[in-house]
């Protein structure tokens, strides 16, 4: 018995064609394999879909003019309930501001995806305006511009490191588990450090240290395990399954 060179059922000797897919049963030799290899790339093709058939720049249009068309409808929706209710406008400029403001940032990361540090500068100078315009919305001037902007700052300069260290990592494994893990220690530093100063005036470290503490000796292990692999070392073997 023989198996279909398209979807691999078993053939019978006697069948000259596929009963599941109707390829033709053709063996492997010189003349035929071009064949066999054309026909499986046209197969390929069929069972893609359109939005698999696209271009990662023709993808990354589409998703913005897909979010772009329901941003702005949520802008238009809450601008008219809002004018609707006879008190002139009040909640909507909350919605309507992070509406555009996640517009800005698709936008730039749909077409600056490659200039990573214009992409990313542009993304925190808008949304840093949006916490000082939530600010200003409630005339007062407190932790937006204490607080937020200044951890909003600390997170996106960690990220942005963080993605620069994935770009030039050689390996993706699971190094980039700990990159992560290691990330996020550092932000829950930020974020306590933050909040006291914010609060109490003074600098105190409590639960993020034990997160950091707990981080580092999982990001090490992985780190190892990674070295391991990359040695070529049995894994069963090493862990005595």
């Amino acid at each position: 018995m023989t198996t279909c060179s398209n979807c691999g059922v078993q053939l019978e000797d006697n069948m000259n064609f596929c009963p599941l897919c109707g390829e033709p049963n053709l063996d492997e030799t010189t003349e035929n394999i071009e064949y066999i290899k054309l026909r499986k790339q046209k197969q390929e093709e069929k069972m893609m879909t359109s939005f698999q058939k696209l271009s990662g720049k023709q993808k990354r249009k589409l998703f913005w003019e897909i979010s772009g068309i329901l941003l702005i409808s949520g802008i238009l929706i809450s601008l008219v309930i809002d004018l609707l209710d006879g008190h002139g406008l009040s909640w909507s400029v909350y919605s309507m501001s992070i509406c555009a403001v996640l517009f800005v940032n698709i936008t730039l990361f749909s077409f600056l995806y490659r200039k990573i540090i214009l992409s990313f500068a542009g993304s925190f100078i808008t949304t840093a305006a949006l916490l000082v315009l939530l600010d200003i919305f409630k005339n007062n001037i407190g932790w937006g511009v204490k607080f937020g902007v200044p951890l909003l700052l600390f997170a996106y300069l960690i990220v942005f490191g963080l993605v620069m260290i994935i770009r030039k990592a050689k390996e993706k494994e699971l190094n980039l588990i700990t990159y992560s893990l290691i990330a996020a220690g550092l932000i829950s530093i930020c974020v306590e450090a933050l909040i006291s100063i914010y609060q109490d005036g003074t600098l105190n470290l409590y639960w993020s240290l034990i997160v950091i503490i707990c981080v580092l000796p999982v990001s090490s292990i992985l780190l190892y395990i990674q070295y391991r692999l990359k040695k070529g070392t049995d894994l069963k073997r090493f862990f005595h399954i």
